[in-house]
């Protein structure tokens, strides 16, 4: 009796394993021999996985051998196989290690959509030397040095066309000996790596990374109100659907109309709709809320940053509401095999449009049962599963919206962003114009795509924004920094990445534009400088600055001197002095020397990191500092400290002498307070002249 052999014995005997966990794949005619088997087809039909799909045709076991290996992911992108011979298979082993153990053994396994670019790669490269007579990637390392080099150059002109050599590239890292598991040998690596910087050398002398872009503000603001009229417009619409809706699965249920000829879900609901009274409403309901998915679709992206095909995996009754937290439920898959049912922060905008979307999908889920209830004879084998699966599988997005049909669909039929109803087209407008341009330009966002023909290539003004959903993770991250209303590990959080290091990629534009802002503030403050010399000078010219410095300027602006001193103490040494010849170069001059001033309730200080007491609520100390200037401005806040002092000290005076020995301190404040304020409001000379020198 034949042993049977599965999964885990093809691959113990198709692979060495190292101590140091390196794997190499062995050639074929030492498998064959190890599982004693003379004929290669015997591993076709070694099960690898069972999969559930809405799909009846991919509602079914995956083998070692077929073509095409269904994917039991969320994600719905599979792998495929061409050929027949060692070569293929040797795609397939690969493949398989990837799946199991990722690059070594005891590594992260890779998800399957992971897998695909690889799969496809070696797949052109084995189409390739297959047509050179070639019959297995060992092969190649036996071949001269040469020989390897005109293979490999010739493929990189001929399939490649030099578009793909970037170091990063999925392509390149197939030749890393470890990565593929000695498929390629260390001389078929070392050629490549070689012919490979020779060609970017010449075609690719400065590579350039692109991220996703983000998108521009007024465009931002264009996509969100489209989605807000879409649902605001829905709400009374979607009650009265349903009411129509549920004559129609009335219908159905009592087969009030005969069945057409041949099996068919469509057929069959479009004579019941046919028959309706309200027919011709029914049907201009359907029509007007078909763009509501695609309303929902961007509520979610823009609000929570959730990656497409975790949106894709939201149920019905997703979005909750918890001791006041808005918060949507959906599947991570991006970073391993597993299925974690997560948590999303979100707004109640997310919240009322799920809800109100929900009613809908629950109106077709209806529609669905009846038709399986009370009408599965008039509709095919591969119909009933997939109404059957997507009842199952209860998705938000799910549902494929039609008038006279009903189905479920993994990807919704609706992620191009595509606007079903005409009427709303004029509502969806991503035109470009010279605002949006410079403000992609800022960001670093100006190009069309990050692959593919327009690589790279800039916007225009009157150009139609080339929209993805990634572009809207980006673009909350971005939005999020930039405006000071989260940190890196929020985003980090909120975007479920495994490392800072992805969240600072998504997050770059924003520093991006804190740079923008930063010079915006600078040319402001030379402005404002401007305009506060302006007012100085203007001030000192009728002697009613005051503070240590103001005095100095109201001198200065009389005698137009300034002494140039070795400290600010009165015993000072005066170094040298420098004359004005007018007011205005008095002025000039203070423009280009004020360089530290902040403006504060109490007047200006000039001193900057060098001032000690810059934390004082009521500095009066500060009113004599050699760095205080303090004009007009300021002077109806120091009439609320002279106000707030005398009725302080007025209360003290009457105060039992018990009750005054516990404030005297504070009572010395006061007093102080009120000399300062005296002084200023030039009702009393200053009490300290020392340190009013320049």
């Amino acid at each position: 009796m034949t042993k049977e052999i599965t999964k885990t014995i093809l691959l113990d005997n198709a692979i060495v394993k190292a101590h140091s966990g390196q794997i190499t794949i062995k050639p074929l005619h030492q498998v064959l021999e190890d599982l004693e088997l003379d004929d290669i087809r015997v591993l076709d039909n070694i099960t690898l996985w069972k999969n559930s799909s809405l799909n009846i045709a991919k509602h079914r076991t995956t083998h070692f051998g077929d073509d095409t290996w269904v994917s039991y992911e969320e994600a719905q992108r599979n792998v495929t196989f061409s050929g027949a011979d060692e070569l293929t298979y040797q795609i397939r082993i690969y493949s398989l290690i990837m799946l199991s153990h990722g690059n070594i053994e005891g590594g992260k396994p890779l998800k399957l959509s992971t897998l695909q670019n690889s799969v496809t790669y070696l797949n052109l490269i084995a189409n390739f030397i297959r047509q050179r007579g070639y019959q297995s990637f060992h092969e190649l390392e036996f071949k001269s040095d040469l020989v390897i080099r005109n293979i490999i150059k010739d493929y990189l002109y001929e399939v490649g066309k030099i578009a793909i050599c970037r170091q990063p590239h999925s392509f390149t890292k197939l030749f890393q000996v470890q990565r593929s598991f000695r498929l390629f040998g260390p001389k078929v690596c070392n050629v490549f790596i070689d012919v490979l910087n020779q060609l970017n050398e010449l075609h690719h002398p400065r590579p350039i990374t692109y991220s996703h872009p983000v998108i521009p503000t007024k465009i931002m603001k264009k996509i969100l109100k489209f989605a807000s009229e879409i649902v605001e417009n829905s709400k009374v619409k979607v009650d009265r659907w349903l009411e129509l809706n549920a004559r129609l699965i009335e219908s159905l249920h009592k087969g009030s109309v005969a069945p057409p000829p041949k099996p068919n879900v469509h057929d069959l609901i479009a004579k019941h709709v046919r028959n309706l009274k309200n027919r011709k409403e029914f049907t201009q309901l359907s029509e007007e809320l078909k763009d509501l998915k695609l309303a929902v679709y961007i509520n979610i992206l823009a609000y929570t940053g959730m990656r497409f095909n975790e949106v894709l995996t939201c149920k019905v009754g997703c979005a909750n509401y918890k001791n006041d937290i808005y918060y949507i439920t959906a599947i991570m898959t991006k970073t391993d095999n597993s299925k974690i049912e997560m948590e999303w922060f979100s707004n109640a905008e997310v919240y009322d449009c799920v809800g109100l979307y929900e009613k809908f999908v629950t109106g077709m889920q209806e529609r669905a049962r009846a038709t399986l209830s009370s009408c599965l004879a008039n509709i095919t084998t591969s119909q009933a599963h997939n109404l059957k699966e997507g009842l199952r599988a209860n998705r938000l997005l799910g549902v494929s919206h039609s008038n006279s049909s009903v189905s479920f669909s993994d990807s919704g039929r609706f992620t191009n962003f595509e606007i079903k109803n005409k009427e709303n087209t004029k509502l969806f407008d991503l035109t470009l114009d010279n605002e949006d341009i410079a403000e992609l330009e800022r960001l670093e966002s100006n190009y069309k795509e990050v692959r593919g023909r327009n690589r790279g290539v800039p916007y225009e003004a009157g150009d139609t924004l080339r929209l993805t959903a990634h572009m809207f993770r980006h673009t909350l991250s971005y939005f999020v920094i930039a405006n000071k209303l989260g940190e890196l590990d929020d985003i980090r959080y909120q975007f479920k990445h495994l490392t800072s290091l992805m969240t600072f990629v998504y997050t770059r534009r924003a520093f991006l534009a804190s740079t923008s802002l930063i010079k915006t503030t600078e040319e402001f403050n030379k402005i404002l400088i401007d305009r506060i010399a302006e007012e100085l000078i203007d001030e000192a010219e009728s002697q009613s600055l005051k503070g240590g410095a103001g005095e100095q300027i109201n001198k200065i602006s009389k005698d137009l001197i300034i002494g140039v001193t070795d400290n600010q103490s009165k015993d000072s040494t005066l170094i040298k002095q420098i004359h004005f010849k007018s007011i205005e170069e008095l002025k000039k001059f203070l423009v280009k020397n004020i360089k530290n001033i902040r403006g504060l309730p109490t007047g200006y200080c000039t001193a900057g990191e060098a001032c000690k007491i810059k934390g004082a609520g009521i500095p009066s100390g500060c009113v004599y500092c050699g760095s205080k200037i303090i004009s007009q401005r300021h002077k109806s806040n120091w009439k609320i400290i002279k106000k707030d002092a005398t009725q302080k000290l007025d209360s003290y005076a009457v105060a039992s002498k018990e009750e005054q020995s516990e404030y005297t301190l504070f009572a010395i404040l006061w007093r102080n307070n009120l000399a300062a304020a005296n002084y200023v409001l030039g009702e009393a000379k200053p009490t300290n002249q020392e340190g009013v020198h320049v």
